[in-house]
């Protein structure tokens, strides 16, 4: 509804007609040590990134009580503009609970705020931040939902826009008032919790030809209540939301059905969200629909596209031509910036999302769990700072329209992510078992690799990049991945207990100069073969793949590189994998 927002309360201040405060009563419900309010619509709330600014008939204890929170003066100001803003709306209004407030106004002294006992119980939740509204003696309702009182409050907003410029809106095309202010949009993650702004100029350095706050970017006040209202209601509901790192991602549909629940969970899969679909408990408890045939159903198409199979959404009540609409949006101090927008129907986005699923499929341990967005970017980060804050903010809008429109991969990722594993095989200072080609990584170099060459159509190079060891691709890179990973077994076979590696030394210069590198690592593994156990079973491997490798090149291109990691890793997972596994994997 024009002119109201959502908002919460914490405290109700019952009043008698003659202004007379009678008690304080608690709203919302305790969560833990704090008290989460009661939702209800209120007048519009206005937007205070910067200033002093009242609310109509639900504020905090600073602006209603004149509370002194932290400066005595900032306090007696609030509250002066509290009182003058209620006179302005109220003063004409013949309402009983509209002159009772006023009448409040009239008989409150701010300075009896710390003492008063009636008080005494809502003094924290008020301490805290919570907002106060009224009601009248003997009412079944606030004073801000009375007919008179709303009355008011509409004549009050209609005589604020007609002082608005007046304009084209840039989202309609229709000539009217333009919005001065935009709604604040809350539910992002990382943004201030007053919410952030789509729309924002608060400097003159952003305006131009004269023009002030909105009126930069005209749209009307009709449509900037209407984008504000659905985005605030998309983003406060965990059936249209997701999150890979900074980025708030909500999404919807034309029409209400069960292609959002799917939807949700496989973006939930691409993402990395917590007991999403690739959960099995979670998909068993999935409530997708009523009807447990056709849930079942839906999860079987669900099975499908994480394991990239190929989907017939003809068997279900699912329409491939419902369209559908993805927004990303990323906190910037009061400001909300938008990563990524896509719009596309559910079959092709399906698809996309399961092209994306077959093209990271690798062979990994069984208690590690596809990797989502989030996990992904992490492996950009400096080692020891993976955090959502060191990620490079750019990084996550560019994978998710990769992922959603089925083109390139960032290469920024991609190179990054080899960067970090050149970086963090060489340092001491990081945990062994993380100096390591991990899955995730494997996953997304083999993904990228394999999406570019199908691109360029390069099908030959497409086709030998499986999800288990390939002894058919001779990729100069991939071979020589393969046999630094056989000669690290040598020497780990040669000495059990050893600490450091050949890779903890060696890999760096190896994946990118391997000419200077391996005439080394050979020699040392003729002893390392001598010393073991089982060195010939590991010899005849390392001359499998040296059959087919006619030199060592000076230098590895950063897809060859990719190609070194891909295959250091496919070989050593097929060197440890049961002997009934291995067949299937080429050894």
């Amino acid at each position: 509804m024009p002119g109201y927002s959502d908002s919460t309360a914490t405290v109700a201040l019952e009043i008698a007609r003659d202004g007379a405060m009678i008690r304080a009563i608690p709203l919302g419900t305790q969560k833990g040590k704090r008290v989460v309010g009661l939702p209800m619509k209120v007048p519009e709330r206005v937007k205070r990134s910067s200033g002093d600014s009242a609310n109509f008939l639900c504020d905090a204890a600073e602006y209603i009580l004149g509370a002194q929170v932290t400066d005595k003066r900032r306090a007696s100001r609030r509250h002066a503009l509290c009182v003058a803003l209620h006179r302005e709306i109220l003063s004409n209004c013949p309402d009983d609970g509209a002159q009772a407030v006023l009448a409040f106004f009239e008989r409150w002294n701010p300075s009896g705020y710390p003492n008063d006992p009636r008080l005494n119980h809502v003094r924290e939740i008020l301490a805290a931040g919570g907002n106060i509204v009224f009601r009248l003696e003997n009412d079944g309702v606030f004073v801000h939902e009375r007919p008179a009182v709303i009355k008011a409050w509409d004549a009050y907003r209609a005589s604020q826009s007609s002082a608005s410029a007046v304009g084209q809106c840039l989202v309609t095309g229709e000539y009217g008032p333009i919005a001065r202010l935009h709604k604040s949009i809350s539910g992002i993650r990382g943004a201030q919790p007053t919410g952030a702004s789509l729309v924002s100029f608060n400097f003159q350095a952003a305006e131009s030809y004269g023009k002030e706050q909105g009126a930069n970017s005209p749209v009307g006040e009709r449509a900037a209540f209407a984008y504000g209202t659905a985005l605030n209601w998309l983003t406060a509901r965990e059936r249209h939301r997701v999150v890979a790192g900074d980025t708030t991602i909500v999404f919807w549909a034309e029409r209400a059905g069960p292609e959002e629940d799917l939807l949700l969970d496989l973006l939930g899969m691409a993402i990395g969200r917590d007991n999403g679909p690739g959960d099995s408990d979670a998909q068993e408890q999935a409530s997708i629909s009523n009807d447990e045939a056709s849930a079942q159903e839906i999860r079987s198409v669900l099975k499908h596209v994480v394991q990239g199979r190929p989907l017939k959404l003809d068997a279900v009540d699912l329409h491939e031509s419902v369209r559908f609409y993805i927004l990303g949006l990323s906190p910037n101090k009061a400001r909300a910036s938008v990563r990524f927008w896509h719009v596309g129907t559910f079959g092709s986005t399906v698809e996309n999302l399961r092209t994306h699923f077959q093209d990271m499929a690798i062979v990994h341990e069984e208690n590690e769990t596809p990797p989502g967005v989030g996990r992904l970017l992490m492996e950009t980060a400096p080692a020891g700072s993976r955090k959502a804050e060191n990620v490079a903010k750019v990084l996550t809008g560019s994978l998710m329209q990769s992922i959603l429109n089925g083109t390139a991969y960032p290469r920024a990722i991609y190179a990054a992510i080899i960067g970090r594993i050149r970086a963090d095989s060489n340092d001491p200072n990081r945990p062994r078992l993380e100096r390591k080609v991990t899955y995730t990584r494997a996953a997304f170099i083999k993904a990228y690799l394999k999406r570019k060459a199908r691109i360029v159509g390069n099908t030959s190079s497409e086709e030998v990049l499986t999800e288990m060891l390939n002894p058919d691709n001779k990729s100069p890179g991939y071979l020589l991945g393969r046999l630094f990973a056989l000669l690290e077994k040598a020497q780990q076979d040669a000495y059990p207990d050893i600490k450091s590696t050949i890779k903890d030394r060696y890999y760096a210069s190896a994946s990118a100069t391997p000419s200077t590198v391996f005439p080394v690592l050979i020699r040392l593994a003729q002893h390392h073969i001598a010393k073991s156990e089982y060195g010939g079973y590991v010899d005849k491997l390392i001359q499998d793949v040296m059959d087919d490798i006619e030199m060592f090149p000076t230098h590895l291109d950063l897809d060859e590189q990719g190609l070194f990691a891909l295959g250091y890793y496919q070989q050593k997972n097929a060197l440890y994998r049961p002997a009934e596994t291995k067949e299937k994997g080429g050894e």
